[in-house]
């Protein structure tokens, strides 16, 4: 079976991950994949090209140019399967499928596109959500014979916005690499810090995203900015790609008086497990998420998680038993989780033993892969 995966990029983020770790499982298991991107970024190319993965890159800039390149490109190598993700891609890969035999996968790995409030402000406003929801309604119903939802509460949260027909969408929840991700350790913990340069007593905080508005920084910062008084050596660390809140995040570290000693921004990062294994606590502040990859890994690892209610973690993350679950847009619940698991070791050990139970249970890449794997044998005999 031919697999050809469209995706914006191989960068940094959390569905360009999933997609390059998946490609070597999706081979044992006799699929034969490809990748074609919209254009290329650093992250995850020259692994990906390392692995004998076929990479492409569309040389077009307009939509209509490049839904002719991918249409070309489809009827030069007729793949049983073309598989899309994120919005770009999943417009332009549907229509260049239109009328070919190849079958269309789109991928949903957050939540629908709504207005949201932070506790610095409003995000994109409501007509520009409403006009791109629209134009993925259209296309969904219209192009894609089925529909991979990462997570139970992404599908359902799709079914009910999208009115997506349940025969047409399956869950496949997304996997990460348990014996490449390691566990936490004392040895770990103490080498990490120092090649930091963060004291073995500092209470650690991490967060990992892009610098993006759907992620919340500003949330999370406004938080240990709570803890500062009480706690003087905590230190949030930040590790993710400058992107269009980059300002917004170093205006609110400056607003606040002295909260420059405990924040630092470390850009991005490749060694997110060695982070999550110097940290006390993993916070995800995010406004939308799927699975969340950097969750898992954080489960993997045996990091304590607090987050905050997100459709998509429905099920993943579960309040009490392996993560501290707060109200979206408020820090100073935000700040009572964080201070919370700091304080109380046995119960940040219970969650995070938890956590790791559950990664291996069911956040595997050998079990994602079978599942995707299965998924793709049903649309193709469909």
């Amino acid at each position: 079976m031919r697999v050809t995966l469209l995706i914006d990029s191989l960068g940094s983020g959390g569905a360009e991950r999933s997609t390059a770790l998946m490609l070597p499982y999706l081979r044992e298991r006799g699929v034969d994949p490809s990748v074609i991107v919209l254009y290329a970024a650093e992250g995850n190319e020259d692994a990906v090209r390392d692995a004998g993965f076929d990479l492409q890159v569309l040389q077009s800039a307009r939509l209509i140019a490049r839904v002719r390149e991918l249409r070309h490109v489809i009827k030069a190598e007729r793949p049983d399967i073309l598989h899309t993700t994120l919005f770009a891609s999943d417009q332009i890969g549907r229509l260049a499928a239109v009328g070919t035999r190849t079958k269309v996968v789109s991928s949903l790995v957050s939540t629908p596109r709504r207005s949201a409030r932070t506790s610095t402000g409003i995000g994109p406003a409501q007509w520009k959500i409403r006009v791109v929801n629209a134009i993925d309604i259209v296309t969904s119903h219209l192009f894609v014979d089925r529909f991979h939802a990462v997570s139970q509460g992404v599908a359902t949260a799709f079914r009910t916005k999208y009115r997506l027909p349940a025969r047409n969408l399956s869950v496949v929840e997304r996997g990460r690499q348990a014996t490449e991700l390691g566990e936490k350790s004392d040895e770990r913990r103490a080498l990490v810090r120092q090649e930091l340069g963060i004291d073995s007593s500092a209470e650690v905080v991490l967060a990992v995203g892009r610098h993006d508005y759907v992620k919340a920084h500003t949330d999370l910062i406004r938080a240990i900015s709570q803890l500062t008084a009480s706690r003087p050596k905590i230190t949030l660390l930040v590790a993710g790609r400058e992107g269009p809140s980059t300002a917004d995040i170093k205006a609110e570290i400056e607003a606040i008086d002295g909260l420059r000693n405990h924040v630092r921004l470390l850009g991005y990062r490749a060694d997110i497990a060695d982070l999550l294994a110097a940290s006390d606590v993993m916070a995800l502040p995010s406004l939308l998420e799927g699975t969340a990859g950097v969750a898992l890994e954080a489960m993997a690892v045996g990091t304590p998680i607090v987050s905050t209610r997100l459709d998509g973690l429905e099920g993943i993350l579960i309040d009490e038993h392996n993560a501290l679950v707060v109200p979206i847009g408020d820090p100073p619940a935000m700040a009572a989780a964080i201070a919370r698991l700091l304080d109380d070791h046995a119960l940040a050990t219970r969650l995070a033993q938890a956590g790791r139970k559950d990664f291996l249970d069911r956040f595997t890449i050998e079990r994602a892969a079978d599942g995707m794997v299965a998924m793709y044998r049903d649309v193709a005999a469909s």
